[in-house]
């Protein structure tokens, strides 16, 4: 009977002794395989979070570019825009020069036929029964003949600022247009104008009859003829 049991437990004994070991070395490897995974896990983490912040650089270095590329566009646009009005401004330049020259050509070949001057009562730019009469006068120099210009141009006397007396010398400039176009027919495209203030005195500012007629609008009359105009055109009261 103390055989059999003995037997038993001297297996039991054995067997542990056997697999003690089995169980160290199992346990070394989980150790050692856990020492290499838990850094590939964070390596692996880092890696992610790198990748995270790449895209979001990315797709911010995109939305960067765009509003670049939006920015480049609007200044091109303005660009052309401004290469655009500057073309349609030189080309009205050009147009202005043009008829810049062709009016000093046309008035080269005008010559003064006659001068007329209406005064104004101080601070008044209303035509006189006497500045009506001098310009119906005037008018009937002209008749219906064609190619001529009136220049007129205002004056005033030394009271007063330049920047008042350059308008009232315009007003009274004006009011000689007005008058020859409302009553004489004459056109408008006929008749330049000017307001030159207390320029080009004819007289003595500081006494009372200097400053009258110094208050004036000179007319003056400037007709060109052209060789084998006829008189029909001339009755025409076309410009030639």
């Amino acid at each position: 009977m103390k055989t059999r049991v003995g037997l038993p437990i001297i297996g039991a004994v054995l067997l542990l002794v056997v697999a003690a070991p089995g169980c160290a070395t199992k346990k070394y490897t989980r150790n050692a395989v856990n020492q290499r995974v838990t850094p590939l896990e964070q390596r692996t983490g880092e890696l992610e979070e790198t990748s995270r912040r790449n895209t979001q650089d990315i797709a911010k270095l995109n939305q960067d570019l765009e509003d670049t590329k939006g920015r480049v566009d609007r200044a091109q646009n303005q660009a052309d825009n401004a290469l655009a009005m500057a073309n349609k401004a030189n080309g009205g330049v050009d147009n202005a020069e043009r008829s810049v020259n062709e009016l000093r050509f046309n008035l080269d070949k005008y010559s003064l036929q006659n001068t007329v001057a209406v005064n104004f009562k101080f601070d008044s730019a209303v035509l006189t029964p006497e500045a009506k009469a001098s310009l119906d006068n005037l008018s009937s120099q002209i008749g219906n003949k064609s190619n001529f210009v009136l220049e007129i141009e205002g004056f005033a006397d030394y009271v007063g600022t330049d920047e008042y007396n350059n308008q009232l010398t315009q007003k009274r400039a004006d009011s000689v247009r007005r008058y020859l176009a409302e009553q004489h027919d004459i056109p408008l495209f006929r008749m330049y104008i000017v307001g030159l203030g207390k320029s080009r005195p004819v007289a003595d500012n500081h006494t009372k009859e200097g400053r009258a007629e110094n208050r004036r609008v000179e007319v003056r009359l400037l007709t060109r003829s052209i060789p084998g105009s006829g008189a029909n055109q001339a009755q025409t009261g076309q410009p030639q």
